[in-house]
């Protein structure tokens, strides 16, 4: 089993996304560049099938994957690796599984298996990660929206460097996925702690907001991996550096970052716009 565990890392976590990263002819498409997108596409397709794999496997799954799911993603992965398994169709299969995938099929056999699970409402985790409003087209709004049109591939691009940073440091295992999920949320999108804690406790263990912010707390690749995206569950600033709230030592330079990201507050000091998207 270690043997068969260390060659699915080595898969997902290294060699996948180096391909992806060269744009290896091996894929007509390589629509996802991270080690947790590769993750997510096999193991829903090996391992899930007809469902999300967290609702088969525990979080982490390579440490509860049986012999034969584990042989299966490893197989996969593989055949994705060789171009013998289309990426860009798993991709869709899997964000169809997930209630994600939008675009119309032109033929029945393109239809995507789509998930029995209702769309969540905003009591979900997917309440906590919003966008910002449209504001004033001065030249530093332009920026702003500029920056937040930027799409999923380009942001994944960029977090791939931080994503290795992440998993080499000796920070405890905790520390490692809370910064990880950070990675997931793009320029001009914000979550909160609350959000990050619910989606732990739903996939992986029993956690809670505090426990989230103490593990970011002094996030030693910050800026680059986002802590400053991540607010107080009634829209407030919430901490930065070690402090917290508007009276915080680091408020000032958290509400920098935001605002040239394009995320904006009302006049209660609390951050604006619906719903977003959930935590993958």
């Amino acid at each position: 089993m270690d043997g068969l565990r260390e060659h699915w890392n080595h898969l997902y976590r290294v060699h996948l996304p180096s391909l992806a990263k060269a744009r290896d002819p091996v894929q007509k498409q390589w629509p996802v560049h991270l080690d947790h997108c590769f993750a997510r596409i096999v193991l829903d397709n090996a391992v899930g099938m007809n469902k999300p794999w967290t609702e088969v496997v525990k979080a982490p799954a390579v440490k509860h994957m049986s012999d034969a799911q584990l042989r299966a993603a490893i197989q996969l992965a593989e055949e994705l690796a060789t171009g013998q398994a289309d990426l860009a169709l798993l991709n869709e299969r899997s964000l169809s599984l997930r209630g994600k995938y939008k675009r119309k099929a032109t033929s029945t056999a393109e239809l995507p298996v789509t998930s029995n699970k209702k769309q969540q409402t905003t009591s979900t985790i997917s309440a906590y990660f919003m966008p910002s409003p449209s504001s004033p087209r001065d030249d530093k709004a332009k920026e702003a929206i500029a920056i937040t049109q930027k799409t999923d591939t380009e942001h994944e691009e960029k977090m791939a460097v931080e994503l290795q940073r992440i998993a080499r440091s000796d920070l405890t295992t905790f520390r490692k996925q809370t910064l990880t999920m950070l990675c997931q949320i793009p320029p001009g999108r914000y979550s909160t702690y609350q959000a990050m804690s619910d989606h732990i406790t739903k996939t992986s263990h029993k956690t809670c907001a505090r426990a989230v912010g103490n593990a970011m707390r002094n996030n030693p690749f910050a800026p680059e991996v986002p802590c400053h995206r991540i607010l107080a569950a009634d829209g407030s600033l919430g901490g930065f550096g070690g402090s917290w709230g508007e009276e915080g030592n680091f408020a000032n330079k958290k509400h920098e970052l935001l605002h040239a990201e394009g995320v904006r507050f009302d006049s209660n000091r609390r951050v604006k716009g619906p719903p977003f998207r959930e935590f993958t």
